[in-house]
């Protein structure tokens, strides 16, 4: 299944590079672009998973989906940093997570421009490229904290770049990169120790989600007070070395609260 699910990806991935982009559409919510590309893929996607797990069910960011259940579930980014695709920043990642019983079970996130395959199975480990990984063991004064802003969500705009300026100002620097898998992944991989959003969607991270907290990371849902895949919330990730610090600096700004 782990070489066939590859696969897949790679063949999604592809079409980010074919230079295929013909439709521009807007979503909900400030700069929410959804294009041929995101359509396409998903289609794909939802074709060949459903394929590879006969019975299984279909999340995906571009569809009205129904709750999570407990039955095995794909939940999928079809293309997370459609923005930066618009743009040629060559910075967007397809994102890939089984569910059972309503919890991760195996993630992979594809990086194309990077030629970077992430995968993680549930107790077995995360891999970078097959070769093993492991967050990073950097002090928080010295921690590279990558930050998502909420873009769609206007009402989040203030309050998230608070919560970056109050970071730099207590760690190594911060990095945006538009994409909330990738972020995740980097993470995962030592390359940052802190990630923040005020609100994903499942399909954002459910697969990043669990690459790290196979990688040896931790993952957090701080306004609700447990994981629960099937909301849109707030996602504060870290190595447990910076995690309590971390922990410390969302607080400030957030109260307990419940985002659907």
């Amino acid at each position: 299944m782990k070489d066939r699910l590859e696969r897949i990806a790679r063949e999604a991935g592809a079409h980010f590079q074919r230079r295929e982009l013909s439709k521009i559409s807007s979503k909900e919510g400030h700069a929410n672009y959804v294009t041929n590309i995101d359509c396409l893929v998903q289609e794909f996607l939802e074709r060949e998973l459903t394929t590879l797990l006969p019975g299984s069910q279909f999340i995906g960011e571009e569809k009205e989906n129904q709750a999570l259940t407990d039955a095995p579930t794909w939940i999928v980014d079809p293309l997370d940093g459609t923005t930066n695709l618009i743009h040629d920043y060559r910075t967007s990642a397809v994102s890939i997570a089984l569910c059972e019983g309503k919890k991760p079970v195996v993630g992979l996130v594809w990086q194309p421009f990077a030629r970077e395959l992430f995968y993680a199975e549930k107790g077995k480990g995360a891999f970078l490229n097959d070769s093993p990984i492991h967050v990073a063991d950097t002090p928080f004064a010295e921690a590279l904290v990558a930050i998502g802003t909420a873009p769609y969500y206007e009402e989040l705009e203030k309050k998230s770049m608070q919560m970056a300026a109050d970071f730099l100002h207590s760690c190594a620097d911060i990095r945006r990169s538009g994409s909330a898998a990738i972020d995740l992944t980097n993470l995962a991989c030592g390359r940052t120790d802190v990630f923040f959003e005020l609100r994903l969607k499942p399909w954002d991270y459910a697969a990043g989600s669990l690459i790290v907290q196979e990688a040896g990371g931790e993952v957090r849902m701080p306004l609700i007070g447990e994981m629960d895949y099937d909301r849109s919330t707030a996602i504060l990730a870290a190595a447990p070395q910076c995690l309590e610090q971390a922990m410390e600096i969302f607080g400030r700004y957030n109260r307990q609260s419940h985002n659907r």
